[in-house]
């Protein structure tokens, strides 16, 4: 009697889970946009071709998951002089290192939205961070993922350390993705 019990606990939970489907959200790459800033300081720029993977569900975050890489080489700041000095080892080593990549491990909901936490790997270091951010449907098949986070760059070993807080890198990310 107990075995049969626990079988069809068993049966029950497998079928449940099994129409427990998360939406796969695809990014547009071409217009994803990953801007950054240095605080304290002029210098900006941007990446480009973020590829992402969004199995995210706002009623089953539990099993959400994101990852998101970008490729280094696409560095815009404005100047290309200081974008291959940007690229070389002085900074992200581009040839050693080419991509940037974050997982998630861990998606919350928020009073402002959603905190996904997860691995960030730029360089040889991957650092747990929490990247906060909001989730706005504008229909039933596109929506936006908007998010703002800061990084410390010395960290990740990018940039050597600043008195003055000028190693402190803002990243904004807005990502639009369909169904």
């Amino acid at each position: 009697m107990k075995k049969t019990a626990i079988l069809a606990s068993a049966l029950v939970a497998i079928t449940i889970s099994a129409f427990t489907v998360l939406t796969l959200w695809k990014a547009d790459e071409k217009t994803s946009t990953v801007n950054f800033e240095l605080q304290g300081s002029d210098k900006k720029g941007t990446f480009s071709n973020l590829v992402s993977t969004l199995n995210f569900d706002k009623k089953n975050l539990k099993d959400s998951k994101i990852t998101a890489s970008i490729d280094v080489n696409t560095i815009k700041a404005g100047n290309e002089k200081l974008e291959k000095h940007l690229m070389s080892a002085d900074y992200f080593d581009a040839e050693k290192f080419p991509k940037i990549t974050f997982t998630s491990s861990e998606i919350k909901s928020t009073d402002a939205g959603f905190i996904a936490k997860g691995s960030l790997t730029m360089k040889d270091s991957t650092k747990m961070i929490e990247i906060p951010f909001t989730f706005t449907e504008s229909d039933k098949a596109k929506a936006t993922f908007s998010g703002t986070m800061s990084i410390n760059a010395t960290d990740y070993g990018i940039m050597k350390p600043d008195k003055a807080g000028k190693d402190k890198v803002l990243i904004y990310l807005v990502v639009p993705a369909t169904k």
